[in-house]
């Protein structure tokens, strides 16, 4: 502004004027844009503090400086001497078989995965791997409590020449405000001239979870947080490390047994890894088991954490609120016979239950140091799940759980309810999520909604989503988003319209990723499933082929996506009036998703039905009816006895069964899925009617043509109240009552 003033004094004065006058305001932008920078310079010096681990000096410490194993998520062993230092709370190294192959995987990839079993010894053969070779980088290791920690970790980044960015338990970071691909991208590719390394590891129970999305052919894209998780576990390098240790590792553990803990670890070495004995997983599952007894003297402690273990499984994976679990607590000490346990009081409960027990981990550990809030030891959920339901997850503890959790805890909740098969429970977390601004909620609410075979709502849902994306948004959301769209306007009936999504879709994914990407191969599959809706099979089933060929070789013959494209093949083959070939197809297909996939799994679960309908086209009834009663005990188990699909699935199996004249069985099956529907869905909805449909039919077919008309008038009245007026079963109803005993035909619900 001197200079200015300066220089206005040589010019005439209104020029002048208007000379200082621009001077000031562009001397106030860039003085406000100053002060901009400096403010967010200061921000995120302070989310580095506070959000990243730290040296002594408050930087970030070079990996080689890490001294302090335990806080960045190695599991505590029991002291060695007296020593009550993190240093001696953790064993000297024995190095794994894969250690070679983590180092080589450090030297030549920007993102490399470790998985396992807890307690396998992932986090030490992780950090120590990263030690030998990336002793300069910069250790950048973010909040595992909180999601948002990224952006700092990212802000760091750009400080640094070289850092490894460490995400022990990466499941903490994915999800739409934590780790997506598109924050991969932006991590790893900062800019020239920096080296950077994503190393993270993950339990082989959530691993699984995220690579179960794999009803490609069958189902909804699904979670956001779990699909675009998944996506993000899918650039990974991934190394698998074994919780059982070789014999060459426990002879390299001999060398070591001069340190007492690992040499009694040898001893158990037939029965236990030894990373996973050194830890004590399996004493403190027993510890924990041991106090429910009276003379345990802990009952009120092992409820704490029965409390918590619950909680964890039904997706809550932030640290849990002391106050919350205080609440669960008493149902499962209650459920445990209450005052007979002679319960210790609160206080001694906590204590016990966040001491280190064998002087390693406890059953419950603090997150900070004011006791609000814990996590449960995480070999204790994964051990419960695989004893399976031994703490079933209880109604009210779902509704507890949303009531509490914030929003994108709430998304997490929901999608656990499904699994569970705890539909309404779903929605609840999902609206709540949605409604406090979780967009990505919508995908689970439209899930839930088009379930229950209410299409056209969630679409609605859906597209006031779309609307509502931030400009600044992750990519990946919009995308999601559209893809649930095509799957449920589809769904609804209007199949021209769900072509036209998925065709725009593909192009999208052709021009972001390539020919030979993932979603591309997704969407073209999609494109072919919805060209064969709208009428053009010969050119679907052209489409699904080159889809299966292309599968088959990025990702081999037994990977899902390529099981997939066959599901469409097969279904195109048989509307193409090859019926025989497509039995063969669907038998063959049924086998291989059977034993890749599992019984409980939608895509072979779909397969068997549409097997089914194959072998009794071409004259094996007896089959068709076998295979047709364990589609409906598998989706009993998929989505649990009440659901639609469920329901659908059993009055098809009554229908099936009249059609080889089983009148009686046929009768008796229809009057129990008639009576559960009513029950369930209402006595106006369509598979209720249906049910009485298929009761009135087998009743006139059993030999009571007199009580047949009476039930098809009494039907008819509802049909015309509750249905569309030409719909198939108003218009059937009138049939039989002028002609009776005209055909034999029931109404199978629409599928898609």
């Amino acid at each position: 502004m001197s200079a200015v003033s300066w220089a206005a004094r040589l010019l005439p004065d209104w020029v002048g004027a208007a000379l200082i006058a621009l001077g000031a305001a562009v001397g106030a932008v860039l003085s406000q844009r100053g002060r901009q920078l400096v403010d967010e310079g200061a921000q995120h010096a302070l989310e580095m503090r506070e959000k990243l681990l730290r040296d002594r000096r408050g930087r970030v410490p070079r990996t080689r400086d890490v001294d302090d194993l335990i806080a960045i998520g190695v599991h505590p062993v029991a002291p060695g001497g007296d020593s009550r230092t993190n240093a001696a709370r953790v064993t000297p190294f024995v190095r794994r078989d894969r250690s070679d192959e983590i180092e080589v995987a450090l030297r030549t990839h920007d993102f490399v995965l470790i998985v396992g079993e807890s307690t396998a010894g992932k986090s030490r053969a992780a950090f120590e791997a990263a030690q030998a070779v990336l002793p300069q980088y910069a250790f950048i290791a973010p909040d595992p409590a909180d999601r948002t920690s990224l952006r700092a970790a990212t802000a760091a980044i750009q400080g640094e020449r070289s850092s490894v960015v460490w995400l022990d338990d990466i499941e903490r970071y994915l999800g739409a405000d934590g780790l997506t691909p598109h924050a991969l991208r932006k991590m790893t590719r900062p800019g020239t001239g920096r080296q950077i390394v994503v190393l993270g590891t993950i339990r082989a129970q959530e691993r699984a979870r995220y690579s179960g999305m794999q009803d490609m052919a069958t189902e909804s894209t699904g979670h956001f947080d779990q699909r675009s998780g998944r996506d993000v576990l899918l650039l990974a390098h991934e190394i698998r490390l074994d919780r059982k240790w070789t014999a060459g590792e426990v002879e390299r553990a001999r060398g070591l047994r001069r340190d007492g803990r690992i040499a009694q670890a040898i001893g158990s070495s037939g029965r236990y890894g030894i990373a996973e004995f050194l830890t004590a997983g399996p004493q403190l599952l027993t510890a924990w088991q041991d106090a429910w007894a009276p003379e345990g003297r802990h009952a009120r402690g092992a409820a704490l954490v029965a409390a918590a273990v619950e909680a964890r499984r039904a997706g809550w994976t932030q640290p849990l609120p002391m106050a919350l679990l205080r609440d669960l607590h008493e149902r499962h000490l209650a459920a445990r016979g209450g005052p007979a346990l002679r319960p210790e009081s609160w206080e001694e409960a906590v204590t016990w239950a966040t001491t280190p027990l064998y002087a390693t981990s406890s059953l419950l550990i603090p997150t900070d140091g004011s006791g609000d809030s814990h996590y449960v030891f995480d070999y204790l959920p994964d051990a419960v799940g695989a004893a399976s339901q031994e703490i079933p997850i209880r109604e009210d503890t779902w509704a507890r759980l949303i009531a509490e959790a914030d929003p994108d805890t709430c998304e997490a909740i929901g999608w656990e309810a499904i699994n569970h098969a705890r539909h309404a429970a779903a929605q609840d977390a999902f609206q709540r999520a949605l409604d406090a601004g979780v967009i990505t909620a919508a995908i689970g609410l439209a899930a839930v909604l088009g379930q229950a075979r209410q299409m056209a709502e969630a679409c609605r849902i859906l597209r006031t989503a779309l609307q509502s994306v931030p400009s600044d948004a992750d990519p990946e959301v919009p995308l999601s988003l559209r893809w649930e769209l095509s799957w449920w306007t589809g769904g609804a009936g209007n199949e021209e319209e769900a072509l036209a999504l998925t065709r725009a879709i593909h192009m999208e994914c052709r021009s972001r990723y390539g020919d030979e990407h993932r979603d591309t191969l997704r969407a073209a599959l999609s494109v072919a499933r919805w060209t064969g809706h709208t009428g053009r099979t010969a050119e679907a089933l052209r489409l699904a082929l080159e889809a299966q060929q292309l599968s088959s070789r990025l990702l081999g013959p037994d990977h899902s996506m390529t099981l997939g494209c066959r599901f469409e093949v097969a279904a195109w083959t048989s509307d193409n009036s090859r019926a025989a070939e497509a039995a063969r197809l669907w038998g063959e297909l049924d086998r291989d998703a059977h034993r890749l996939l599992g019984a409980h799994n939608r895509l072979a679960n779909d397969t068997r039905w549409n097997r089914a309908a194959a072998v009794a086209k071409v004259g094996d009834t007896a089959l068709g009816l076998r295979l047709l009663a364990s589609v409906v005990e598998g989706r009993a188990a998929i989505y649990g006895d009440d659901h639609p699909w469920t329901l659908a699935g059993r009055l098809q199996l009554s229908g099936r069964t009249g059609e080889t004249q089983q009148w009686d069985a046929a009768l008796e099956l229809s009057v129990a899925v008639t009576s559960d529907s009513a029950c369930v869905l209402g006595h106006g909805h369509v598979l209720t009617l249906a049910g009485r449909h298929q009761q009135a039919l087998w009743t006139a077919r059993s030999g009571r043509p007199d009580d047949a008309a009476e039930q098809f008038a009494a039907l008819l009245t509802d049909c015309e109240q509750f249905l569309e007026p030409n719909h198939a079963l108003t218009e059937d109803c009138r049939a039989q009552i002028v002609r009776p005993g005209h055909s034999v035909w029931y109404y199978v619900p629409p599928s898609w």
